[in-house]
C-alpha cells in the first residue's frame, strides 16, 4: 500500500515525538528528505523550510491521531505557564484552531482550552466544524502561478527538459490534505496549460533532437 506524507518537519529533532510513537505502536512509516522537493519549489510558500516528511498508510491517519490527541490530553495540565501561547490573543488562538494542521496537538488544545477560560467558549462542534472548512479549503484546487507556466512554455519551445517537467508538474502533481487525500493541486484551467506545455516540450525536443542528429552527417 502507498504511503503518504502525514506531516512534515523542519528539523529532525522536530520529528523525534512523532517517530517514537510510530516506533511504540509498531506503525509502519517512512521518512523523506525533501529539504529540494520540486513541489515545494514549484508551489512556494512558507513549506520552503521543511526539510523532513514522516509518510504512513491512509488507513493509519486516524489512528495515529487519536494517538497524538491522547498524549496531548494528558499533558495538557503540565503545560508551562511561559508558553508562548499563553501570550497570544483571542483573535491568534483562535486562528490555531482554524489552521490546526499547522499546529502541535498540544498547541490546538491548548488554544481551546485558553479561549474557554478567557471566556469565549467554543465547543467541540464548532471546532470540528472549523476542522472540516479547513480540510474543504485544502482540497481546493489552485491557480497555477503564471510566470511559471510562461517559463515552462518558453522551455517548451526550445525543447528543454525543464519545460517538459515543468509542464506535466502542473497537469499531474497533487497534493496530501490531512486526511490523506490525494487531491489534484492545480485546476483544471491550469492542468490544461500543463499538458499542453508538456506536449509541446516533447514534439520540440524530438524536432531539435532530429536538427541535431542532422548536423552529424
Amino acid at each position: 500500500m502507498e504511503l503518504v506524507t502525514y506531516k512534515k518537519f523542519k528539523t529532525e529533532e522536530e520529528a523525534i515525538p512523532l517517530l517514537e510513537i510510530l516506533k511504540l505502536n509498531v506503525i509502519p512509516y517512512e521518512t523523506e528528505n525533501i529539504a529540494s522537493a520540486v513541489d515545494i519549489t514549484f508551489t512556494g510558500g512558507t513549506e520552503l523550510e521543511d526539510k523532513i516528511a514522516i509518510k504512513l498508510k491512509v488507513a493509519d491517519f486516524e489512528r495515529v491521531d487519536a494517538l497524538f490527541h491522547k498524549i496531548a490530553v494528558d499533558n495538557l495540565n503540565l503545560v508551562d505557564k511561559e508558553h508562548y501561547l499563553f501570550d497570544f490573543t483571542n483573535e491568534e488562538l483562535y486562528d490555531v484552531l482554524e489552521n490546526y494542521n499547522e499546529w502541535s496537538k498540544t498547541d490546538f488544545l491548548l488554544a481551546q482550552k485558553l479561549l474557554n477560560d478567557r471566556g469565549q467558549a467554543v465547543s467541540n462542534e464548532e471546532v470540528q466544524e472549523l476542522r472540516n472548512k479547513k480540510i474543504e479549503k485544502l482540497r481546493q484546487a489552485e491557480k497555477g502561478h503564471r510566470g511559471w507556466l510562461i517559463f515552462g512554455f518558453i522551455s517548451a519551445v526550445f525543447g528543454g527538459i525543464l519545460g517538459i517537467f515543468i509542464g506535466y508538474h502542473h497537469f499531474k502533481f497533487k497534493k496530501t490534505i490531512p486526511t490523506g487525500e490525494r487531491v489534484y493541486a492545480y485546476d483544471v484551467q491550469t492542468r490544461k496549460k500543463g499538458l499542453q506545455i508538456f506536449y509541446v516540450g516533447v514534439v520540440a525536443f524530438v524536432f531539435w533532437l532530429f536538427v541535431w542528429f542532422l548536423d552529424l552527417k
